[in-house]
């Protein structure tokens, strides 16, 4: 017997004997003291499978080994021990606590000794699935509620409520299965009412659902957001005509705060739900309305993403984008596993995951394109065959087999979201019938993609054998061709004077150059300014253009790309890899650097560092960032044993351009 590996198990056998000698017999505790310590064969194929409340243990032990009984211990959330014994090979572990992730140990007993430890870790979950969108609404003397049913085996609801100003008086109401929506009457006007929902199944309630509303014979105020980010301003607007004659209309914000007015702005500086109380003089008396605002602190910060042949999952070489509306913000992780995430840019809550088919789940490397038409997404991954169109409710809508690798250049799709346009990493272009996927035309240009760019009926597509090459979007027809001095940078893009008619990429080894457009020439050719890869810029409403390079500075140039500053970031080389900054209307240019202290810097219109931050993850950056309604969303790698981060930080002012030219990252500009 290997002496090693028996001083291990026996060690390991006595520390688990003393962690619990609380919940022993005396003779165990001698045993554990060192009275003839022996060790016996161990169990194996030790399995935990989780369910509400409950984890089912089992294992088998070798023909041959006839132990007394197995004893099974482990730690509850409180640190206290719990511990079972049987004489059989599996076991029901019960009255455990959701969500919390307990190592089960198993350990065979023959009479007073115990075997070495087998162990395995197990998470119970809920079955109970909570109500996740209960909506209120105030009626007259009334307020309507409605949910979607949550699951198929909910046997009831609870309903319970009272009102803001005597929260002691709750009701209760059972609520028959099978129902979604349900009117409570006889309520008074001008008062809020707090509910709360649960569904009850055959192991007892699901966590709440709440909502507030009030009563009212008239809508009294109007809010253009019900939930917030710190610092971003809410309007309310008094409704002037349901009561015409009122007078003195104020709002009182926390702290004391007061806002004359019917229509007013206010930001909240703190998280959770914030009170705000309308004050009116109708016919000389004050009428107060109460409402709140949930405030949130971020726009967005999560980091759960599936993982597959790894422990760890980010954002690498990829961008987020949005919907046309607005209302949703996309991205693709890179690692093993290919997600695509679409998460509410109102709440920062996910709204639904798409995987990839098995087989075409090799990390992505590819920047998402939204059709500003359709709201479809379009990506591919590292794996031939790869790239597809994902509807915007998270479905597969066709895939297309006839490209390579895509750790290439960002999709692009025409103003009128008919036409889908890829280069992949051998240079393979190609235009695609969005609806179908169908292939109208393919062109081989011999290298990876850097960029692509439609404008009206002419694609313009950069490659990495210092060549552009404008194409008729509907034939394929090559209308010129330019050789330039250096090769754009890979999985970048262009940036676009504010008349369409110039269009700005960043080459490898630090120059940036300019085409025209319309004459399709060459205007700047490899101008020298950094010393290390140049990536996407964007050009602010004044027309000077902003790079982040691979050399960890920022460039600010002119419009003939002349100098005006280099803003060294101060987080060396590769600290902007891959990026991708926006502007604002002001002329503000945001960015994050890369590097463990993932810093952005939004820089002002003269090129000096307006604001400096970082997030308390430490994460590296190796993407573009994007903005809108004032959020700046930033995306970040991941490490070994830890997932990147996506996060949306309030930072206000209003987006002018960033990467893809519109939201959606379309890559069209007319």
């Amino acid at each position: 017997m290997n002496m090693k590996r028996t001083i291990t198990h026996i060690f390991a056998a006595a520390a688990v004997v003393l962690s619990f000698a609380s919940c022993w017999n005396e003779e165990i505790d001698d045993i554990a003291k060192g009275k003839d310590l022996k060790l016996r064969h161990e169990i194996s194929d030790l399995k935990a499978v989780p369910g509400d409340t409950e984890v089912q243990l089992s294992w088998t032990m070798e023909e041959g080994w006839n132990p007394t009984q197995y004893v099974i211990t482990y730690t509850n959330p409180d640190q206290s021990a719990g511990r079972i014994e049987t004489k059989d090979l599996s076991c029901l572990v019960t009255d455990l606590t959701n969500g919390h992730n307990y190592t089960f140990n198993v350990q065979a007993q023959y009479d007073d000794v115990l075997s070495g430890i087998q162990s395995v870790n197990a998470k119970p979950v809920t079955s109970r699935i909570a109500v996740k969108d209960l909506a209120a609404l105030g009626m007259d003397q009334a307020v309507a509620l409605s949910w979607t049913k949550p699951s198929t085996s909910v046997q009831s609801y609870k309903l319970t409520y009272y009102m803001e100003d005597t929260p002691s008086d709750v009701k209760t109401v059972t609520i028959d299965k099978d129902a979604e929506s349900y009117l409570l009457e006889g309520l008074q006007n001008d008062k809020n009412y707090i509910f709360f929902l649960v569904g009850v199944y055959a192991k007892g309630e699901s966590d709440q659902a709440s909502a507030k509303a009030m009563p009212m014979s008239a809508v009294a105020f109007f809010t253009d957001r019900d939930n917030a980010i710190v610092n971003q301003p809410v309007r309310f607007t008094f409704n002037t005509e349901a009561y015409p004659t009122a007078q003195k209309v104020f709002w009182e914000f926390p702290g004391g705060i007061q806002k004359e007015g019917t229509e007013v702005e206010y930001g909240f500086g703190s998280e959770g739900e914030q009170p705000v109380v309308l004050h009116a003089f109708i016919g000389g008396v004050e009428k107060t309305w109460k409402l709140s605002i949930a405030v949130r602190q971020w726009g967005l910060h999560v980091n759960e993403f599936p993982q597959n042949g790894t422990n760890y999952s980010g954002f690498k070489g990829s961008c987020p984008v949005f919907s046309p509306d607005g209302k949703t913000v996309y991205n693709i992780t890179f690692n093993k596993k290919t997600t695509l995430l679409a998460y509410d840019t109102a709440t920062g809550e996910r709204k639904w995951t798409f995987e990839n088919p098995d087989g075409l789940n090799q990390g992505s490397y590819n920047m998402l394109t939204v059709n500003p038409v359709t709201g479809d997404i379009y990506y591919g991954t590292q794996t031939a065959g790869s790239f597809v169109a994902v509807t915007a409710d998270g479905q597969l809508k066709w895939a297309y087999k006839g490209l390579g690798s895509m750790q290439s250049a960002a999709p692009a799709v025409n103003k009128a979201g008919t036409l889908v346009f890829a280069v992949d990493a051998t240079g393979k272009a190609v235009a695609l019938d969005a609806a179908t996927g169908a292939e109208k035309w393919t062109l081989a240009l011999g290298a990876k993609g850097g960029g692509i760019l439609v404008n009206g009926n002419e694609v313009l597509i950069g490659v990495q054998n210092k060549t552009l090459t404008f194409v008729n979007a509907q034939s394929g027809e090559i209308i010129a061709q330019l050789t330039g001095g250096a090769n754009i940078t890979d999985i970048s893009g262009f940036g676009i004077s504010k008349d369409l008619k110039t269009a700005y990429f960043g080459n490898t080894g630090g120059g940036v150059s300019a085409v025209d457009l319309v004459d399709h020439t060459l205007l700047v050719d490899n101008k020298p300014v950094g010393t290390n890869n140049m990536y996407e810029p964007v050009v602010g409403p004044d027309g000077k253009v902003f790079y982040g390079s691979k050399d960890g500075f920022m460039y600010l140039l002119t419009p003939g790309l002349e100098l005006i500053s280099a803003i060294d970031s101060g987080n060396g080389n590769n600290a902007f890899n891959y990026s991708h900054p926006v502007v604002d209307t002001d002329g503000n240019f945001y960015i994050t650097a890369g590097g463990q202290k993932n810093q952005n810097f939004i820089i002002g219109p003269d090129g000096s560092i307006k604001d400096k931050w970082q997030y308390e993850e430490g994460d590296k950056q190796m993407g573009g960032n994007n903005y809108l309604d004032g959020v700046f969303y930033s995306a970040f790698i991941g490490a070994s044993g830890a997932n990147g981060y996506f996060i949306g930080k309030y930072v206000g002012g209003t987006r002018y351009n960033g990467h893809g030219f519109d939201i959606c990252g379309s890559c069209c500009i007319k």
